[in-house]
């Protein structure tokens, strides 16, 4: 059987940026998601199409088909008592409404009286370099189909993915589908959101 639009497909993966430098990767728990239900970012499910159980490859994913090219408009400075008391620190993630609607925002900078919000994917901007082994794929029930996901553990939309291993987040219910950031990492149905308001695995392909 192979990658095909309604299977569920699972595969170990390892994400590098152009340096070489490994961003995520599956370490031995494979991800999964719905294949044609935009569970993960179109430059990689594109080059997922037709390959085998078994089958490895490399892919390469431009700005463009996998977080969007870096927008500055996404830049935004609050005062910082509209932070609600909290001790701000870079790095750190919240959720927030804005005028794209929810979106997790992280702190660039902070100054004196305001601080720099980045509505930005973190993988914005980056060619990222994914090496992928498909390890399974079966026809999706349909619940699945209903739904748009995955319905077991382990792995990206379909138990435990994060801001980069290739799941979007724009789309239906969301990740036919593609899960929003409001619903958690990959839409509710990976791992819950982390303390700082960051989803599961930090950069297994979630995209916006």
């Amino acid at each position: 059987m192979n990658v095909a639009k309604d299977h569920i497909v699972s595969f170990d993966y390892t994400l590098t940026d152009d340096s070489g430098t490994v961003i995520d990767a599956s370490r031995g728990a494979p991800l999964s998601y719905l294949h044609g239900a935009r569970n993960i970012i179109p430059g990689l499910e594109s080059a997922l199409e037709g390959l085998g159980i078994g089958a490895e490859k490399k892919v390469t994913v431009p700005p463009a088909q996998g977080y969007g090219e870096y927008d500055e408009r996404l830049l935004m400075s609050v005062p910082a008592d509209r932070m609600g008391g909290h001790a701000v620190q870079v790095g750190m993630r919240f959720h927030a409404e804005t005028n794209a609607g929810l979106r997790v925002l992280t702190v660039k900078e902070v100054k004196t009286d305001e601080v720099v919000l980045d509505g930005n994917h973190e993988l914005a901007g980056k060619t990222l370099h994914f090496a992928v082994k498909i390890t399974e794929v079966r026809a999706a029930t349909p619940t699945e189909l209903a739904h748009g996901h995955p319905h077991q553990e382990g792995g990206c939309c379909g138990g435990g993915g994060g801001g980069g291993c290739g799941c979007s987040s724009g789309g239906g219910h969301d990740h036919g589908h593609a899960h929003g950031e409001d619903e958690g990492c990959c839409g509710g149905h990976g791992k819950k959101t982390s303390e700082d308001g960051s989803c599961g695995k930090g950069s297994c392909g979630c995209s916006h």
